[in-house]
């Protein structure tokens, strides 16, 4: 997965709770250094699922959801 999809990943979840939930999913996650996963090169299929799943744990979504979210979020960003 290209590092882009997380980068608008984090920004869809600031937008929609906020830098403490980001903080809770990169925990959830197992990830200790958002560097590693908002570089924009091609990443690890288990860092993007990871980040996913953490999304829906921390915000008690369920994962069709949280894509469809990020589908109308990834094409609200690619039109500005």
């Amino acid at each position: 997965m290209y590092g882009h999809i997380h980068v608008i990943w984090k920004e869809m979840v600031l937008t929609m709770d906020g830098s403490e939930a980001w903080a809770q999913i990169l925990l959830e996650a197992g990830i200790s250094d958002e560097a590693e996963v908002l570089d924009t090169v091609t990443q690890r299929d288990d860092l993007t699922f990871a980040l996913f799943e953490g999304t829906c744990k921390v915000l008690a979504m369920p994962m069709d959801d949280a894509l469809r979210a990020f589908g109308r979020h990834f094409v609200s960003f690619t039109l500005r």
